[in-house]
């Protein structure tokens, strides 16, 4: 079995996702290393194996789930035709400083004999959907021929315990559907599918919750799908859809990316920095709410395995406070004409289109850029231009900085929307922007959100990166 064969979502029966999974999950062991200015540290997590593979990582109420092919005394054994291990559900707490206690099978899905895939929890936690091969028995898979699709499959939690799994009306007879991922609402569910008429071998698309069921569902498009493959989506609470592909360029073979759904389109897709992204198969990621600590997967180092990324923020201490640009000004003359006592009378002419009448007037700017000033002196009977008493230009540039807007004040517990704008530098391309509030809480992100549980006077620090650069700006909060 080749290695272009294993992503792919035409596998043989029980055997789907040993051939489709194993190469999404690789990874290597990292050290820290310096990415966009902060320190990024990517580690191998201690529930890997180095004789099976583990991927998938999903997070709910402190227990990690993932998928993994090790051999369990729980499960029967049933191998695909390379006589390797089906892939199973696993589930281990996660524990203070980063720590991950046991892994035991998760209990839902143990009796399923085939492949059990990457699942999604919705938000209150009382179902789970999950990816399963359509064909619930290892007899009924056997005796097809040709292939046993996967499906979505929605498990509900009971006081005692997960009920069997039910197929979600989204299965498509003769095509997969599978890698669900559940927005924070728990109203709009994204997944995988290689169904005819996408745009390439796999595509995502989007299914929303009503009164009456799930929506048909809604290919993303052309700016999110490729020819090639998009997989594993993941909708984090920031907007941000996080997907894997092989058909937006980055580092090499799949790789992570994110797109945001602003005013009716998705934005260009962006690929997550190095050492998350490798010229290796990187995939499948799980992100906390602040996207400064996270899980990922990748065969970097030839084996499926999870790893764990966390930003080290480390804050510059001399900051500079935001400054409001004013490109209002009082534009007069003193030329000693004194047009009250003669027929003349000034005129200003501004290249932004303003024409104005007198020694002194008033005017504001629309905003940054070059702009050609003309006064001249007309007749005031006839309108005629007599003469021109002088002509500029003024140049009017936003301060270098990272610009960002809050109230003056704020109540405790009242929700705190900010975002950042890097002014003054033009065009610099994908640009990384670091929190601090004063409260010991960091964020990661261009849009963030903060909560003050205590009263008392904070500054808010928020940090700039792209490329080799950084600039880093503040701005001071009272809350009450």
């Amino acid at each position: 079995m080749t290695n272009d064969n294993k992503y792919s979502f035409s596998l043989k029966c029980e055997f789907y996702f040993k051939i489709k999974l194993a190469g999404f999950f690789m990874f290597i062991l990292f050290t820290i290393i310096p990415a966009s200015g902060q320190e990024l540290k990517v580690e191998s997590l201690k529930i890997n194996s180095v004789s099976s593979g583990e991927m998938a990582p999903f997070v709910h109420d402190s227990v990690i789930y993932f998928v993994s092919n090790r051999k369990s005394t729980i499960f029967i054994n049933v191998f695909n035709q390379d006589n390797e291990h089906l892939y199973r559900l696993y589930k281990a707490p996660l524990l203070p400083g980063g720590r991950i206690g046991r892994v035991t099978p998760f209990e839902g899905l143990a009796g399923s004999l085939l492949t059990t895939g990457p699942v999604t929890i919705s938000p209150d936690g009382e179902f789970m959907l999950a990816t399963l091969n359509k064909s619930s028995s290892l007899r009924e898979a056997r005796s097809r021929s040709g292939y046993n699709q996967l499906g979505l499959f929605r498990l509900e939690r009971q006081a005692s315990g997960w009920e069997n799994p039910v197929p979600l009306p989204l299965n498509i007879e003769g095509y997969s559907v599978g890698q669900p991922s559940l927005s924070p609402d728990g109203r709009q569910l994204y997944f995988v599918s290689n169904k005819s008429g996408g745009y390439g071998e796999t595509d995502i698309y989007r299914s929303v919750l009503s009164e009456n069921g799930w929506s048909t569902p809604e290919n993303l498009g052309g700016v999110i799908n490729t020819p090639g493959r998009e997989l594993f989506p993941f909708f984090h609470p920031s907007g941000k859809l996080y997907f894997s592909s092989d058909g937006h360029g980055g580092y090499g073979g799949l790789d992570i990316f994110y797109s945001i759904y602003e005013n009716g389109t998705w934005s260009e897709p962006i690929a997550l920095e190095s050492p998350i992204n490798s010229p290796y198969d990187d995939f499948s990621c799980f992100i906390f709410n602040d996207e400064t600590v996270g899980f990922f997967a990748s065969n970097r180092d030839g084996i499926d395995n999870i790893y764990r990324f966390e930003y080290e923020l480390v804050f510059c201490e001399r900051a500079l406070e935001v400054v409001d640009d004013n490109f209002c000004f009082t534009l007069f003359e003193d030329s000693g004409l004194d047009s009250d006592t003669i027929p003349l009378a000034f005129k200003w002419t501004i290249s932004d289109g303003t024409e104005a009448m007198g020694a002194e007037v008033d005017h504001c700017f629309p905003g940054p850029g070059r702009y050609e000033i003309y006064l001249n002196v007309i007749d005031s009977i006839t309108g005629e231009e007599q003469y021109s008493v002088a002509n500029y230009v003024l140049d009017l540039e936003l301060t270098k900085q990272v610009w960002f807007e809050i109230p003056e004040t704020i109540k405790v517990n009242e929700p705190l929307n900010v975002i950042a704008q890097l002014n003054g530098y033009g065009e610099v391309g994908h640009v990384e922007y670091f929190w601090d509030f004063g409260d010991d809480q960091r964020l990661r992100g261009e849009s963030v959100q903060h909560v003050f549980t205590r009263s008392g006077t904070y500054r808010i620090r928020c940090e700039a990166y792209w490329g080799d650069n950084k600039v880093c700006s503040y701005r001071t909060i009272v809350v009450e």
